[in-house]
Parts: C-alpha cells; sequence; structure tokens
C-alpha cells in the first residue's frame, strides 16, 4: 500500500495533533493545506483559499485523485462546505465534525461499522455534534468512483445515510461486481429509492459536480487518505478509537463550559 503527503499548514502545528493510526491511502496524494478552525470558520477558509490552492497544485504538476478530475477542475469556482455533503444532527451543536471517507475504503468501513455507531449514540443523537460526511474518491478503489456517484443520487432524494448504510455493509459485493451500477440499482430498489430516477441520475451524471467538488474539497484540507476528519478545529487523518474520538469532542465542550455526556 502506497503512502501519500500529509498536510504541512503550519497552523496545525500548534494544535493538538492526533497521532496518524489507520487510513486508507492513495499513491499519488498531493500535499493540501490542513484547516486549525472550526467548522463554520473552515468554511470561509476553503471559499476564499480553494482557488489559490488549486492554481498551487496545478503548477505542482500533482496529478488529480480521480481520472474525471481534470486539472482545470481544481482551478474552479471556490467551493461552499455549507452546501457539501451530508449532515446529521442538529445544526446548533457546538461541535462540528468533517469526514472525508470514499466507500471502498476498508478502514472506513470498519469505522463505520465500529466507532462511529457508539458516536452517534453518545454525541450526535443528545445535540452535541453535528457530523457531516463527505463522499470523496480516492482513485484507487474498484468502483469506488461509481459508489460515490451512487451515494450522491441517492441523496438526491434524501435518501444519502440508507444508501451509505448499504455501500459500506456491502463492500466486497460492490467492489467485485463487473457491474457495478446495476448493483447500486438493486440496493437503490431494496432501500425503496425510486429506482427510475435513481438510474436516470447515475446515467445521466446528474451529480457528478458534486463529486468532483468533494475531491477538490478533499485535497484543499490535505486529506491524502481516508477516513479524514477535522473535529472541531483539529485535522485528524485516519480512524481512531472511540475513547480518542471522544477526549477530542470532549475537550471541544468543555472549552465551552459544556459539560460532556457519560461515556
Amino acid at each position: 500500500m502506497g503512502t501519500g503527503g500529509r498536510s504541512s499548514n503550519l497552523a496545525l502545528a500548534v494544535l493538538l495533533v492526533v497521532p496518524f493510526f489507520l487510513a486508507c491511502h492513495r499513491p499519488d496524494a498531493a500535499k493540501g493545506s490542513g484547516s486549525s478552525e472550526p467548522d463554520s470558520v473552515l468554511a470561509s477558509i476553503v471559499d476564499a483559499q480553494v482557488v489559490n490552492r488549486g492554481q498551487e497544485i496545478d503548477q505542482a504538476g500533482s496529478r488529480p485523485t480521480s481520472p474525471r478530475l481534470a486539472p482545470e477542475d481544481q482551478v474552479a469556482r471556490p467551493l461552499s462546505i455549507r452546501e457539501m455533503g451530508y449532515n446529521v444532527g442538529s445544526p446548533d451543536a457546538p461541535i462540528k465534525i468533517l469526514e472525508i471517507s470514499d466507500f471502498g475504503c476498508g478502514v472506513c468501513r470498519r469505522f463505520h461499522e465500529e466507532t462511529y455507531p457508539d458516536i452517534l449514540r453518545v454525541y450526535v443523537d443528545e445535540g452535541f455534534v453535528e457530523w457531516k460526511y463527505i463522499p470523496f474518491v480516492l482513485g484507487r478503489f474498484p468502483n469506488g468512483l461509481q459508489a460515490a456517484i451512487a451515494g450522491e443520487c441517492a441523496g438526491k432524494q434524501d435518501q444519502f445515510s440508507p444508501m451509505q448504510k448499504r455501500l459500506f455493509d456491502e463492500q466486497p459485493g460492490w467492489r467485485n461486481s463487473d457491474d457495478p451500477y446495476a448493483y447500486f440499482s438493486r440496493l437503490a430498489a431494496e432501500e425503496e429509492l425510486d429506482v427510475e430516477r435513481f438510474d436516470s441520475c447515475v446515467s445521466g451524471g446528474w451529480r457528478e459536480d458534486r463529486v468532483r467538488a468533494n475531491i477538490r474539497l478533499a485535497q484543499q484540507v490535505g486529506a491524502s487518505g481516508t477516513p479524514y476528519f477535522v473535529i472541531d478545529g483539529i485535522a485528524v487523518p485516519g480512524a481512531i478509537g472511540f475513547d480518542d474520538f471522544g477526549a477530542l469532542i470532549d475537550s471541544g465542550l468543555l472549552q465551552r463550559g459544556i459539560t460532556p455526556p457519560g461515556r
């Protein structure tokens, strides 16, 4: 497994940087610029700086993360993180967490099977955390791009979460499929989506712009592997356990004078 570049943003040097544990990497990862700000401020930073950083990446001659992301797409219009991805939890929650993840990544799947349910139960459902999930394409997993498009097309029907779960649950099946879109169409039917609309979205490329935008965002925040998190302004590359995740969330709550929930 190849290793990718790491974010070199100096702003992160003065913050608590969680050790790198487990992550799926892409071999040709470009170095991005990390962020040390909360989600709301991270949004404005990305909106303001994405074009300049994209030009740096392009001038450095790094290859795009996905075959469908042409170099000119990296310097397209500024991104708005508020309009991207899929949120779970109260928008009034004090702690914001950004997750950048690839449906084809085995580490990401295990995180969502083993760790995320506890975070959801203890922190998200109780109003302490709002979670934003960004479907990313590392470009190294079979049918990974198609899976991201399938997730986005389910999201167009406000059914992203059920499809997200199925894509992780059935990862080995669709990764080894010779006809992934037929596989995803079956999942859409089983989750009671409008299958005709779903298939039209997939075949018509209705959501490919969102996938491209997700890839650009991941590059800008320095996500060279998945999963990649920004937890209350702290960049965390790789999967960490519930106790370590909870410690970071609890620290953010205490800084705001909020008593953390019992874990």
